[in-house]
């Protein structure tokens, strides 16, 4: 008895703590009068006055990829050959879909979705050691001296209520002789999960469109409700923010000993038309 009255004292308090006093509203607006012999009725306008908003949260303001510390990778990142000696570029179609951007896989690597928010890397053999080598059979492997591929992820969320919006990144162009690394992004978005991938490669000084346009229509809140219903539920439920799946891989060539750091700039547009195409 004595823990039932306490439990219900408790809640008593948490309802009492939530509970706000609201008076009537009287419009500015002039009043309505109907009268009738045994019915009367009236008419009320119920306004939501929204004012625009376009929002990004980044969860990750750094992303390191410490390679002094590439033989203890956790879950959180993988470094590994690549697939073929060099990039793998192709163009993407539909082009406008794309905003007639090309596909970079960082040396032949790619990834595929797995159970949200996570990616299943497919590359080479993974790398543990830096600089790169290996001894099989008590020789040396030139093979295993090649330059590799490191991938990390990140959750981005973004809010746009205006009708359109699209979501870039920009990269900085450093003039010292740091901060040069090869460096290749993607967007998946949670109301798009498990459609297809491909990473872009974003060079210094560059810009790249990551939402396709076929996403781009709508707000985000409607986007995200939509999601719920038509099976792909790996969207928050109630809340009007996407989340997105940032993919960033870097290849690890001849850069130079150091931080070198890459300033990447995400702009999420809102617009009350469609977006053209830009080709």
């Amino acid at each position: 008895m004595k823990k039932l009255i306490i439990m219900t004292a408790v809640l008593g308090v948490c309802a009492v703590a939530g509970a706000q006093t609201v008076a009537p509203s009287i419009s500015t607006d002039a009043d309505q009068v109907n009268k009738g012999a045994t019915s009367a009725s009236v008419k009320q306008n119920v306004n939501l006055i929204l004012p625009q908003a376009t929002a990004l949260h980044l969860t990750a303001s750094s992303l390191d990829f410490d390679i002094s510390k590439i033989g203890q990778q956790d879950a959180n990142w993988y470094c590994a050959y690549g697939l073929t000696n060099g990039d793998q570029a192709s163009a993407l179609t539909p082009k406008d879909e794309f905003w007639g951007q090309t596909q970079t896989l960082p040396l032949g690597t790619f990834y595929d979705v797995a159970t949200y928010p996570n990616i299943a890397v497919k590359a080479g053999k993974q790398v543990t050691s830096y600089p790169p080598v290996e001894l099989v059979n008590g020789k040396v492997d030139n093979a295993t001296k090649n330059y590799f591929v490191c991938y990390r992820t990140f959750i981005l969320q973004k809010f746009s209520n205006v009708g359109n919006y699209r979501l870039s990144v920009s990269r900085d162009a450093p003039t010292g002789d740091m901060g040069h690394q090869m460096l290749y992004i993607q967007e998946d978005p949670c109301n798009a999960w498990g459609q297809a991938t491909g990473l872009y490669k974003l060079d210094e000084g560059t810009n790249k469109i990551l939402t396709p346009r076929s996403l781009t229509e709508g707000t985000t809140g409607k986007q995200a409700s939509a999601s719920s219903k038509d099976g792909r539920n790996v969207c928050r439920k109630g809340t009007s923010w996407l989340d997105d799946v940032i993919v960033v891989a870097v290849v690890v060539d001849g850069d130079k000993a150091g931080k070198n750091t890459a300033v990447l700039t995400y702009t999420l547009e809102s617009s009350a038309s469609v977006f053209a195409s830009t080709n």
